[in-house]
């Protein structure tokens, strides 16, 4: 019997070591409420997705993902968020996914191009399973030119931080 505990001590160290780990090397999911994480220069606050919905309302055709079909999407310009959120001087952000994805994203591109932050598909919230609370729509539809590698790699799905 020794052996046994032995055995399920070093188990459930090991387990819990393994799980120490995965917390400290993934960013923490959007909660259920709809929260984005908000990093400048090692600060941190949460930003409500209803504070970001008070901003100007757009619409954007895009994709789920490159094998769906084409959905109509709500949400705001990435421009008018950097302003609202006191990033107009980034040279670019580092949006994360609470999947563990990132994109940096340049200023040049929020700049030249009506990218949105969509929260909403159908006027229904983004959910996680919809990929939500939040996520990057570039405007392929309008500026054929953004359907290149580059940019849909900067189309982040389930944001749960935005770094600049």
């Amino acid at each position: 019997m020794p052996i046994a505990r032995m055995f399920a001590a070093l188990f459930g160290a090991a387990l819990l070591a393994l799980a120490g780990m995965a917390q400290a090397t993934s960013v923490a999911p959007a909660d259920a409420a709809g929260h984005i994480l908000l990093t400048q220069g090692g600060a941190t606050r949460d930003l409500a997705i209803e504070e970001i919905e008070r901003l100007p309302m757009v619409e954007i055709e895009g994709r789920a993902s490159p094998d769906e079909p084409m959905t109509t999407f709500q949400g705001v310009l990435l421009s008018d968020l950097v302003r609202m959120i006191g990033a107009d001087e980034a040279s670019g952000l580092i949006v994360r996914a609470s999947d563990g994805y990132s994109a940096d994203i340049p200023r040049e591109d929020w700049e030249r191009w009506p990218i949105v932050v969509a929260t909403r598909v159908g006027q229904e919230r983004l959910t996680v399973r919809r990929r939500g609370p939040a996520r990057i729509i570039y405007p392929i539809v309008r500026y054929p030119e953004l359907d290149a590698r580059a940019y849909i790699d900067r189309s982040v799905w389930l944001i749960a931080e935005i770094e600049w």
